[in-house]
């Protein structure tokens, strides 16, 4: 490798020693045909020349290069926009390829070799391309071309390889925005006695140098570059559950179902109920479906249903493929699908199968093994779909035993789809108040009817209640406590206490009947003021709302109290003054009543909001997710329950550990 100021010299020495003789050859007399041949003579050397000294340097220009850096020019690893790596399969006889990439308008990050899937890669990408900036050469173990398959440097091109050959490195490569190469390395072996440093190579130069640097960054699992949580979601958010035990086969005859139950679970904390449940005749799909209990003598399967939440919250996918076009976010199919033969025949081998169309055009589409819907708090509804066990390789997508991909612990991996929607039962219209429009219906509103306490049952005659029992200890006391009062005025006392009851039931009656008419006129009211907003797509969550209606509930309370002790009792108010407390009314339930919609309202838009953007994540792609997962992410009817006594047990705490003999305490 040469200088390039020796570069410099050589070209100019060498015009130099032309030029005079390019000189003499113009004066010496000649026929032209030898002047022409002499001309391409000289022309040929210039040619050699210029080619020798423009041919590409390696980044490093020195006698022996130790010390110097290996890419000069790349010292920004922001600057990569794009990093490639290629491995070879010695046992298949195939390239490997790994991509990222930044899309130059949108800013996204995306894996070209996992059909653009979204990476999520600015800080993984910054790792990577930083593994190359600052690295200097340590030594230069070889500029024979030989030695290459021996350190593990040979090129991975599939044109110079076959299966079994051996020695080939890992070759990786970043680009800037304008696809220009930043850097671009062969790497080969670790040293033996340092596995630190390695052996690597600038593709087609020979060359081999010993650098030390970190290639962990320079990974390839698929895992690494994505969003590491699918779902987005938080098992103490978790409301219900509904999982649908079936599976759906495609035969010669059409999709056959069978299926074995539903069950919706009601997940309170730690703690599960269930809300209902359906028995299915699993040979027999024309028989009703059978509404059951939980079994006698036992209760949910608690360590089961703990496995489905946790795999729920951490849900890890393996591969990603495209779903076919006109399969929309919610899973439906359209008819342009049904047509799309190549379409369909890409979802029966992944176990989704589009079924008959219905009167707004569209098919749903059943799954190979069941699906489970999961609703949170926030009103969002998740929608999972298991399919058919992945395949070795599918036309159309990456071989699933790509470069990187994470395995299952028992070998195969699973396809699923997942989309959303807004759970409507979580978001319910709010108790609006009656707005009161004369005085008398204020006045029902602000004096209701007392309501009567049911007096206690007397005990037959000869029977003693603990109390009576408790009491009958202290017989003289009561009898000193009455044998004060004579018997007139007993007989007095008696005469007072009927009249008053008598007064107290008239008053009752005229009370009851004035709160009857109140009642119906609070009807009407209700109904011509409200009117609320029920339109969205989604399903909304009455959450906080009723410790809203209790906190105003409360302030009407406190505010009525407030009003009616500014005025003594005996002071009546003016009509004025009653129309006003009216107007204050009206306006402090009106504002009532919007705040309960407005909250609901709120609500509704950000279980809407959230679910367009996750279905904007899901639209595209199905997943594959690894078997280990998709085991806890059903269950089997035998599996559903289990007997309270196992379940008590499981619960009960820990009767072991160590025993201490304390001198003193009885026992010891």
């Amino acid at each position: 490798m040469l200088d390039p100021v020796a570069d410099d010299l050589i070209r100019d020495a060498t015009f130099e020693f032309l030029k005079p003789i390019t000189c003499n050859l113009i004066s010496i007399p000649m026929n032209e045909g030898k002047k022409t041949g002499l001309f391409w003579v000289i022309a040929a050397a210039t040619a050699t020349v210029a080619t020798f000294v423009s041919w590409p340097r390696a980044v490093v220009q020195t006698d022996n290069g130790a010390g110097q850096m290996l890419f000069e020019k790349f010292t920004d690893p922001l600057a990569a926009a794009s990093m490639k790596i290629v491995t070879f399969d010695e046992a298949q006889g195939t390239l490997d390829t790994f991509e990222v990439r930044k899309d130059k308008e949108s800013g996204q990050w995306t894996i070209p070799s996992r059909e653009g899937y979204p990476a999520d890669a600015i800080e993984q990408m910054k790792d990577a391309a930083n593994s190359l900036v600052g690295v200097k050469i340590l030594d230069i173990q070889t500029s024979n071309a030989e030695d290459h398959d021996d350190l593990g440097v040979a090129e991975p091109a599939l044109e110079d390889l076959e299966v079994g050959d051996d020695g080939v490195g890992r070759l990786v490569t970043f680009k800037n925005d304008a696809q220009e190469t930043l850097a671009s390395l062969i790497i080969g072996d670790p040293l033996k006695d340092d596995p630190t440093k390695r052996y690597v190579r600038i593709p087609n130069q020979d060359p081999v140098y010993v650098i030390k640097f970190d290639e962990a960054p320079l990974t390839t699992n698929f895992r690494d570059w994505i969003e590491d949580d699918l779902l987005q979601m938080s098992s103490i958010d978790i409301d219900t559950l509904e999982i649908k035990d079936y599976t759906a086969t495609l035969g010669q005859g059409g999709i056959s179902l069978s299926r074995k139950y539903t069950a919706d679970v009601a997940v309170e904390g730690a703690q599960y109920s269930l809300t209902s449940m359906l028995e299915f005749d699993p040979n027999d799909p024309r028989v009703e479906a059978k509404k059951v209990d939980a079994p006698a003598g036992q209760t949910l399967n608690k360590t089961k249903l703990n496995e489905m939440k946790n795999a729920l919250d951490d849900l890890k996918i393996v591969n990603v493929y495209r779903k076919p076009e006109g399969v929309s976010a919610t899973l439906k199919a359209s008819k342009d699908l049904l047509s799309d033969q190549d379409a369909i025949t890409s979802l029966a081998q992944r176990g989704f199968y589009p079924i008959d169309v219905g009167p707004d055009g569209e098919a749903e589409i059943l799954s190979a093994n069941g699906e489970l819907s999961v609703s949170l708090k926030d009103g969002v509804k998740y929608l999972i779909r298991f399919g058919n066990i992945a395949g070795v390789s599918e036309s159309g997508g990456s071989d699933e035993s790509t470069e990187g991909e994470e395995k299952s612990t028992g070998g195969v991996n699973r396809y699923l789809f997942v989309t959303t929607m807004v759970d409507e039962s979580k978001f319910p219209v709010p108790n609006l108040r009656a707005i009161p429009q004369t005085l008398e219906e204020l006045d029902a509103m602000l004096n209701p009817p007392k309501v009567e306490e049911p007096k206690a049952e007397e005990p037959p005659v000869g029977e003693i209640k603990e109390n009576d029992a408790a009491q009958s200890d202290e017989p003289e006391m009561k009898e000193e406590e009455t044998s004060d009062e004579s018997p007139a005025e007993e007989s007095e006392a008696k005469s007072e206490t009927t009249e008053s009851d008598e007064a107290d039931e008239a008053e009752m009656k005229e009370e009851s009947k004035e709160s009857s008419e109140t009642e119906a006129t609070e009807d009407t009211a209700a109904e011509e003021s409200g009117e609320v907003e029920t339109e969205g797509e989604g399903e909304a969550t009455g959450k906080g709302e009723a410790q809203e209606e209790g906190d105003a509930a409360a302030e009407v309370e406190t505010e009525t109290k407030t009003d009616v002790e500014a005025k003594p009792a005996d002071e009546k108010l003016t009509d004025e003054e009653l129309q006003e407390r009216l107007e204050a009314e009206q306006e402090k339930i009106t504002k009532e009543n919007q705040r309960k919609l407005d909250a609901r309202k709120d609500q509704l838009e950000a279980a809407q909001r959230k679910v367009r953007e996750l279905n904007e994540r899901f639209s595209d792609w199905y997943y594959v997710i690894a078997e280990d997962t998709y085991s806890k992410l059903t269950i089997k009817r035998d599996d559903l329950f289990e007997s309270e006594n196992a379940a008590a047990a499981a619960e009960a705490p820990g009767q072991g550990g160590p025993q201490f003999n304390i001198p003193g305490f009885p026992g010891n």
